[in-house]
């Protein structure tokens, strides 16, 4: 599978996860990172609109998940859920938009590849590419994690400098 099959065939799963009105945004956004973004209602909250308190809990979502797939790695098995590392990935790209005070409109990666934001880890979209080529591997939940942990700094050092 491409990169773009990969991302289109998650954003179809995502936009499909529609049990979730009942559910506080916190936790509609621990299945569906892009539940907002996604979604064609109207809901109280617009994470891009409040990323000092949004992005960091797409971080929270990302910590949460790496601790359900350590100890798949640490049992010696050498492949992980693709969806939990895909998630990941959603979390990663929402950050970048939400940080740039903008929804995600889509996970289309011929488009998301060529963008800039404010705040993003260096060689973002060639990292994601890997990964995306073997999402279920070690090397690329490190490299997701890595990714991650540049962002969280990328997205503070951007707050700090752009305090009103």
């Amino acid at each position: 599978m491409t990169e773009k099959e990969t991302l289109s065939g998650y954003e179809a799963y995502l936009r499909g996860l529609t049990d979730m009105e009942s559910e506080s945004i916190k936790s509609a956004l621990r299945r569906n990172p892009l539940y907002v973004d996604f979604s064609d209602q109207q809901h109280d909250a617009e994470p891009w609109k409040e990323k000092s308190k949004y992005v960091p809990f797409l971080f929270q979502i990302w910590n949460e998940t790496k601790e359900t797939l350590l100890p798949v790695f640490q049992t010696r098995k050498s492949r992980c859920d693709q969806n939990d590392m895909l998630k990941g990935i959603a979390c990663l790209i929402a950050a970048f938009h939400w940080t740039a005070g903008e929804r995600v409109p889509s996970l289309d990666w011929s488009v998301l590849k060529t963008r800039h934001f404010p705040a993003e880890p260096i060689n973002w979209a060639e990292r994601i590419a890997f990964i995306l080529t073997k999402p279920t591997q070690f090397h690329s939940f490190i490299q997701l994690d890595e990714l991650m942990t540049e962002m969280k700094k990328q997205f503070h050092k951007y707050e700090a400098m752009n305090k009103k």
